[in-house]
């Protein structure tokens, strides 16, 4: 990338995976907007598409419960957007593209591979998945960090983005990943387009 990019994201583990895609790539970062959930990327869009003149803009959102990609960029408003924003969405959830490392995520779990599903995108909701997979885990501690305590009312343990920013930081094999997620692979491919 000959600019620094923004990137703009939904919560700190969907940072961590765009700080990982743009490093990985060869780019840098400018700064980063960090909209805590996708109603907030999608009220920003005008903006986001004003700014971009200026620097480019990385966009991330989760598909979430949209019928498909399409759908969402649909909705939003968002099929002709200037060269300088890459908007991307995560089918289902970022947490897709973590379980689509599947050697990964099943050794940083202490869990067997094949417990790891082997369509991550099919999951209907990857989040979740990735919780009852660490429950499985040989390591209580994660367990303890990762889960939701029982009777909780957070859907995420204490911890779990730090755990899951760690292994994507650590541990992620991005292009073991994007062999098992398309809509990974997409955005690694766009992300070379800026070069």
């Amino acid at each position: 990338m000959t600019n620094p990019v923004v990137l703009v994201v939904e919560d700190v583990l969907s940072e961590a995976v765009l700080r990982k895609m743009v490093t990985l790539s060869g780019g840098s970062i400018n700064r980063v907007v960090c909209t805590r959930g996708n109603d907030q990327i999608r009220q920003g869009i005008e903006k986001f598409k004003n700014a971009s003149a200026i620097l480019p803009h990385f966009i991330l959102t989760d598909l979430d419960r949209y019928e498909c990609p399409l759908a969402l960029l649909e909705d939003w408003k968002v099929r002709n957007l200037p060269p300088a924003i890459i908007f991307r969405i995560a089918v289902r959830e970022v947490e897709s593209w973590l379980l689509a490392d599947r050697e990964g995520i099943a050794h940083y779990l202490q869990i067997p591979s094949n417990k790891v599903p082997f369509h991550p995108e099919m999951e209907s909701d990857p989040k979740q998945t990735l919780i009852n997979l660490a429950r499985k885990s040989r390591n209580k501690r994660l367990i303890s960090e990762m889960v939701p305590a029982s009777g909780s009312r957070t859907p995420i343990g204490p911890l779990y983005n730090a755990r899951m920013s760690e292994f994507v930081q650590d541990f992620w094999n991005i292009e073991k990943a994007s062999e098992n997620s398309e809509s990974l692979s997409r955005a690694m491919q766009r992300i070379s387009e800026l070069h």
